[in-house]
């Protein structure tokens, strides 16, 4: 696209950016505050105090009501600045092509028509359709919640704020802005505040207490009228009475107790933007939450490795290379390990994902963290577990020479590797309905049954599960028909994302409050097994 053009369309659907919401100015968040129905009944209290000359009252009323004001407003300011720091969120900088040049440019002025270049970490800065893809995983999780990458095709569509995990592509713009899906979701957030049920209740005794002392106040003064005494003696006391039937330091006691539970909400890290919002914890009766990431780690794991020869769980956190491997409830035999390292150790070379070490002492930096697909960063912590070779020193033993990458049609992955008597390893790992296949394996009719049958197993007890096979040759693939046939399996990996160590205490604590948990997530519908037992 050329510069002009660009800027045609730049000033014709805007920057891409998400309108930010108009701060609300200091004296509307004053007003709205002095609009709670017990401070206005307050308000009117603290005039009737003046007009008989109770000026101490007068001042302690106008005191309360400072208070309230000051911490409701310095609360919502706060919170307000702290919401807008999600801006950071969009992508600073993106690579389009100008004038047949690749350049970077701010994602703000990138507009629909332009053409995107993606690679390994590079944020996604408007909705665009790819046109080109070279095994391009895509990271959803900011969208969708779920913390699987994607991979994703030529004609596949991308969505604004997602990242580039692996691979690179080329895709046109299509919307920007509130046009984007970031925008769309930004609108969803912009609706309409309902009252709390506190807010509901205080307005009701505000109500109550208004009517209900303007009424007895009447009535005293009447029958003072009626006794004969002076009008101005039963004002006075018409207008005590009112003033003495105000709870002054009920709004005091409400305001402090919302604002201590917000400082302590504010510790453990949850942001209250509005101080009525604390009560309405204590009304909930459905609790709906997210899986991933929520109550699972949001690391993904193996945790049992099957091969027709020994089966083995192993044990460990994260992406921690550390853990414990047992076979039948016991410490393995070297002849039992081989199977599962062998295994492993084709999967770390079938693999384009690496782990990265504790980079510092911040919340995210003091963990292992994957780069690349969760589930193939899950599969080199397992190798490490068993005391496989570590992850640069299998590459540079068996370097690769050629590679078929993952794609949603196939379902696996290859890679071939040079072995340093001069033959090629030929490794692969995918789906086990693809892989578990007498086209692809040479594998004995009993041995494809009995994995079929386990892979069932294992995925019934929902695990992801991924089938590994091997082989050695001589010559360069022509191929991938012709690498991906006469494979020897190694087994079965079983793969999970589990859940954190908190949750089934958090989940007992909300029952035992009388909150019902809901689970929320996608739900995937597992196919029939096609290969029933016997």
């Amino acid at each position: 696209m050329a510069g002009p053009e660009a800027e045609r369309r730049l000033a014709e659907h805007g920057r891409n950016e998400v309108a930010e919401a108009r701060s609300a100015p200091l004296h509307s968040r004053v007003l709205a505050q002095l609009r709670d129905p017990l401070i206005m009944v307050l308000l009117g209290a603290a005039v009737l105090t003046i007009v008989i000359g109770d000026h101490p009252d007068a001042a302690v009323i106008g005191l309360v009501i400072v208070f309230n004001t000051t911490v409701g407003v310095a609360q919502e300011i706060r919170a307000d600045h702290a919401v807008a720091a999600l801006s950071a969120l969009s992508a600073p900088s993106a690579r389009v092509l100008r004038d047949g040049t690749a350049r970077e440019v701010a994602a703000a002025v990138v507009v629909p028509g332009d053409v995107l270049l993606l690679g390994e970490g590079d944020i996604v800065a408007a909705d665009a359709g790819l046109i080109e893809a070279s095994a391009l995983l895509i990271d959803e999780s900011m969208l969708t919640g779920e913390s699987v990458p994607v991979h994703k095709d030529a004609r596949s569509l991308l969505g604004a704020g997602t990242v580039v995990l692996h691979g690179r592509g080329v895709a046109t713009v299509t919307a920007t802005g509130a046009a984007s899906t970031l925008g769309r979701i930004a609108a969803l957030l912009d609706g309409t505040r309902e009252p709390t049920p506190l807010q509901h209740r205080l307005a009701s005794l505000g109500r109550i207490l208004a009517a209900t002392t303007l009424g007895l106040c009447l009535v005293v003064f009447a029958l003072g009228l009626a006794r004969g005494l002076p009008a101005g003696t039963m004002a006075v006391t018409a207008i005590s009475l009112a003033v003495a039937a105000v709870p002054e330091s009920l709004p005091a006691v409400v305001t402090l107790a919302l604002a201590l539970g917000a400082r302590r909400m504010a510790a453990r890290h949850a942001l209250v933007r509005r101080l009525p919002a604390v009560e309405t914890l204590g009304s909930v009766t459905v609790l709906a939450t997210d899986k991933t990431g929520t109550l699972t780690e949001g690391r993904m794991v193996v945790q049992h490795v099957w091969t027709p020869s020994v089966a083995a769980d192993i044990f460990g956190v994260g992406y921690e290379p550390q853990g414990d491997v047992q076979v039948d409830g016991r410490q393995p035999t070297p002849a039992e390990l081989g199977p599962v390292r062998e295994l492993l150790t084709v999967a770390s070379l079938c693999n384009d994902a690496t782990l990265r070490p504790p980079q510092g002492c911040a919340a995210d930096e003091d963990r292992w963290t994957a780069i690349g697909d969760p589930m193939e960063a899950a599969l080199l912590a397992a190798a490490a577990k068993v005391g496989c070779e570590d992850q640069a020193g299998i590459r540079r033993l068996y370097p690769r020479t050629w590679e078929a990458p993952f794609d949603s049609l196939r379902k696996r992955m290859t890679t071939v590797h040079r072995m340093a008597s001069g033959d090629l390893l030929v490794c692969l790992k995918g789906a086990p309905e693809v892989v578990l296949d007498a086209t692809v394996l040479a594998d004995r009719k009993d041995v494809l049954m009995g994995a079929r049958q386990q892979a069932a197993i294992l995925a019934s007890r929902g695990f992801r599960v991924l089938a590994v096979a091997s082989t050695e040759c001589r010559n360069e693939p022509s191929s991938v028909a012709t690498v991906e046939t006469g494979l020897r399996l190694l087994g079965l990996v079983a793969i999970s994302d589990p859940p954190k160590s908190a949750a089934a205490t958090t989940l007992a604590a909300c029952r035992a409050a009388g909150i019902t948990p809901v689970l929320i997530t996608a739900t995937t519908r597992l196919p029939p097994v096609p290969w029933p037992p016997g």
